[in-house]
């Protein structure tokens, strides 16, 4: 899995005013919550919620997410994956590569 192109397609649904879920992403409730906290640790989006329960995520909120200055600028340095992504029917098949 392309983590830049995983974080890439959940920035551009949070811009977009939608709520990224990790069936969108074919990924695990622990994946799901890694790159959450991944997002919200390096300051790309706020209003992302990670809960866990005796070391493992119980829980992943995104309905809050708003992206930052930083998230745009993300997006921005890596456009190269615009064209690409705007072209895909399924975001899970596109992050694979």
């Amino acid at each position: 899995m392309n983590r830049k192109k995983l974080i890439y397609s959940i920035l551009k649904k949070i811009e977009n005013g939608q709520e990224p879920k990790k069936e969108d992403f074919d990924l695990n409730l622990e994946q799901w919550g890694e790159i959450a906290l991944l997002i919200k640790n390096e300051g790309l989006a706020k209003g992302i919620g990670v809960l866990y329960a005796d070391d493992a995520v119980y829980n992943v909120s995104l309905s809050s997410a708003r992206i930052t200055m930083a998230g745009l600028e993300f997006l921005e340095q890596n456009s190269g994956f615009a064209k690409a992504y705007s072209a895909v029917k399924e975001v899970r098949d596109w992050i694979k590569f």
